[in-house]
């Protein structure tokens, strides 16, 4: 688990997935460009071929989040050789993050890490 300032979060790779667990993040952008240069180094690697990023069920992203997260996360995305790209939470907030984003990629939101990781690696 690797931490910032302002929270704890944790990537961790499951065969060609890597899963990033954002659960303690509180939606503000403070801290997100460690979380980025983490993913990164991970979702870089060749064997890698899907992302799942799992939020908190209750948290609530600002408009100005969503947009930052959207041009991060699209640019990120084109650097690597994702194929697909999951969010896990229950609620609108994973479905506006996927709404957002601006790439070529198979997008989709779950309510269960294990059906985003079965899906993000096939």
């Amino acid at each position: 688990m690797a931490v910032t300032p302002q929270f704890e979060f944790d990537h961790e790779r499951r065969g060609s997935v890597v899963v990033q667990d954002l659960t303690d993040w509180d939606g503000t952008p403070d801290g997100m460009d460690a979380v980025e240069a983490e993913w990164l180094s991970i979702a870089e690697r060749p064997h890698i071929t899907g992302s799942v990023t799992v939020f908190d069920p209750g948290m609530a992203l600002p408009a100005d989040t969503l947009d930052r997260l959207a041009r991060q996360w699209s640019d990120g995305a084109a650097r690597v050789d994702i194929e697909r790209i999951a969010f896990v939470a229950e609620g609108v907030d994973a479905h506006a993050v996927g709404e957002h984003l601006d790439m070529p990629h198979a997008v989709r939101t779950f309510e269960s890490t294990p059906a985003a990781v079965e899906w993000a690696g096939e």
